[in-house]
């Protein structure tokens, strides 16, 4: 992938974060629960997990939050290098750590919501 295209899709994971973080801060903060406190309480964090909306922003926040760190990390890399073997084992890298993240967090949220 064109590294102006690579970009692109940070600039959308920036705009994904926003969104989900203020979503999953509301959620703590006002909405269903009395308090702070409460949105912390074991079951209030069970149910949201079982929440298909809930788990859709928890997705959206680990997926989008993944991207963009490993974006940056994958730059300040190519930053200290250059070379097409290089860029093409740091860009593999990068790639394998994110999916090894991301299907982390989902095997994480999966169990949670499963009761596992």
């Amino acid at each position: 992938m064109r590294e102006s295209s690579l970009r692109l899709v940070n600039y959308g994971m920036i705009l994904a974060i926003l969104v989900a973080l203020g979503i999953h801060i509301a959620q703590h903060a006002f909405l269903g629960v009395a308090s702070y406190e409460d949105s912390l309480a074991y079951d209030r964090v069970v149910d949201r997990y079982r929440s298909v909306g809930s788990a859709a922003v928890l997705g959206v926040l680990l997926v989008a939050a993944t991207y963009h760190g490993l974006f940056g990390l994958r730059n300040l890399l190519l930053d200290v290098r250059s070379g097409r073997r290089w860029e093409r084992g740091v860009s593999l890298g990068i790639l394998a750590v994110g999916v090894a993240v991301v299907g982390w967090g989902l095997r994480t949220m999966a169990l949670a919501a499963l009761g596992g």
